[in-house]
C-alpha cells in the first residue's frame, strides 16, 4: 500500500456527517462491503481492486480458539465516491 492516508469507517462517517451504521449499510448497499455472513462488512473485490477500500487483517483469541477478522479501510478516493453517492441520494429533486 502507498503511503496515502486510510480513514476506518467511524473516521469516514463522521467526515460525511453521518453515523457509522448508516455508513456501513450504504457501502453494502452499493457494493463497497459484503452483506452476508461470514463476510459481512469486508471489502469486496470490486472495492478493492477500485482503490476505494483497503483492508488490514488481524487475529484475537476468543478463549482457546484463534479468530481472523477484517478491517474495512476507506482510501481517499473512497471517500471521493461515498461522498458522491451521499450527494445524490440527498440531492432534493427539483419538480
Amino acid at each position: 500500500m502507498n503511503n496515502q492516508k486510510t480513514f476506518t469507517v467511524t473516521q469516514a462517517a463522521r467526515m460525511l456527517g453521518m453515523g457509522r451504521n448508516n455508513l456501513l449499510k450504504l457501502m453494502r448497499k452499493n457494493g463497497f462491503l459484503y452483506s452476508h455472513d461470514p463476510m459481512r462488512n469486508s471489502p469486496t473485490k470490486w472495492a478493492l481492486e477500485q482503490k476505494l477500500l483497503h483492508q488490514k487483517t488481524g487475529e484475537f483469541f476468543k478463549g482457546p480458539v484463534k479468530v481472523q477478522h477484517i478491517t474495512a479501510l476507506v482510501t481517499p478516493k473512497g471517500m471521493a465516491w461515498i461522498r458522491d453517492i451521499v450527494e445524490t441520494q440527498t440531492t432534493p429533486k427539483a419538480s
